[in-house]
């Protein structure tokens, strides 16, 4: 399934959680600038987001940006915890940003939400994926259930001899400071 993010006008907005000093949409944006614009933050349902593999940012009733959802961040507002979506913007040769991009919005609804999940019909063929810890099982997510512990694992003792202890130091090392400062 897809999730659609229909965007408003631009406007000028200050204090957001991802450090944007815009939102919304304007004539000859391009894809990127729609993407930043669309991502968040918003009141998503993590159970459904988490489930999607694509989201469709529509301004002016057109499809904007296309992108392959790779994460959804949580950040707290002065209307309560909402949600981002991260991901890989799709281009030219892969089927959905073919038959979508540019085109009019195909989750198009008179809701006046906006946002909306559907399911597209290019995206059956592509619902099948490997699990991204080098398994080779077909899983709808990332990970098959259990395999995303596998794959860090698996790192530690590839790349820091088993120590998870030695991983952490090297995490803490290598992130800027205000990433891990809420570490006990």
């Amino acid at each position: 399934m897809a999730i659609r993010i229909r965007i408003g006008d631009y406007e000028r907005v200050t204090g957001d959680p991802l450090n944007r000093h815009s939102i919304g949409y304007f004539p000859r944006m391009t894809e990127r600038e729609a993407w930043d614009a669309g991502r968040g933050v918003w009141r998503l349902d993590l159970r459904m987001v988490r489930r999607e593999r694509y989201a469709l940012i529509v301004g002016e009733g057109r499809v904007r940006a296309i992108a392959e959802i790779t994460d959804v961040t949580v950040h707290g507002t002065d209307r309560g915890r909402k949600k981002a979506l991260w991901g890989t913007l799709l281009t030219t040769g892969h089927p959905i940003y073919d038959r979508y991009a540019h085109q009019v919005d195909p989750l198009h609804n008179d809701s006046r939400n906006s946002v909306a999940y559907g399911e597209l019909p290019e995206e059956v063929r592509l619902r099948a994926r490997h699990c991204a810890c080098g398994c080779g099982q077909p899983t709808e997510g990332n990970f098959v259930p259990g395999h995303a512990l596998r794959a860090i694992q698996a790192r530690i003792r590839e790349h820091f001899g088993g120590s998870a202890l030695s991983f952490l130091t090297w995490l803490d090392n290598e992130l800027p400071a205000e990433e891990h400062s809420s570490r006990p």
